[in-house]
């Protein structure tokens, strides 16, 4: 009984009680076995030679046995009064589960939309795919189109006109060249003999 309260306890307080001595019998029995597994691994380590130490723990060890036999028995006893004080009206309370509110489209809109999207877009996949692969498995012709092939005639006729001129130009460029070169020596020339010709005088009126 929780201090300060007057009365028996109520069926969620035993059922309470029960489970918290059902849990501290579970917790006593996992630390007997644990002792049990430390008493054991002390026994392997001692030789057999060494016989009073064996014996003491081999009692140790029987005792630890029978405590653990023990405790199995009180947590089935434990799990009986667990199992009766939970069948007791009022001793379990589950709350109500709260209500979901869905907000959005109902849950057919998503099973109409998928049946839409399986039945009408499915198989028009499935034809648009068997359309391109009709179509990718037809023969490519390599022929050139006649259209064509006049177009890069014509192309070709109008680069060599072009090829033409440009020769033409550069035929005409070089002779101007030359022509102005000749020129230009042909007047060098005729502006030294002047020169010579003074020269050639003054040196015979300065001779006696």
């Amino acid at each position: 009984m929780a201090p300060g309260q007057s009365g028996p306890p109520t069926a969620a307080q035993m059922l309470e009680a029960a489970r918290a001595q059902r849990s501290e019998l579970r917790n006593q029995l996992q630390r007997a076995e644990d002792r049990r597994e430390e008493i054991q691994d002390e026994l392997n380590e001692i030789p057999l030679t060494d016989a009073g130490s064996r014996a003491g723990l081999e009692a140790r060890l029987k005792d630890t046995d029978a405590r653990i036999a023990s405790l199995d028995q009180e947590i089935a006893t434990a799990d009986q009064r667990v199992a009766q004080a939970a069948a007791v009206p009022g001793a379990t309370y589950e709350p109500p589960r709260p209500v979901v509110q869905r907000v959005g489209p109902p849950e057919e809109a998503f099973m109409l939309g998928g049946m839409v999207i399986f039945l009408v877009l499915f198989p028009m996949a499935i034809a648009w795919s068997r359309r391109l692969w009709k179509r990718g498995a037809a023969p490519v012709s390599t022929e050139m189109p006649a259209e064509l092939t006049d177009r890069l005639s014509r192309m070709e006729q109008a680069i060599d006109a072009v090829a033409v001129e440009l020769e033409r130009v550069g035929e005409g460029q070089r002779y101007v060249t030359r022509v102005f070169s000749e020129q230009q020596r042909a007047l060098g020339a005729g502006a030294a003999e002047p020169l010579e010709v003074r020269q050639r005088e003054a040196i015979q009126q300065s001779r006696p």
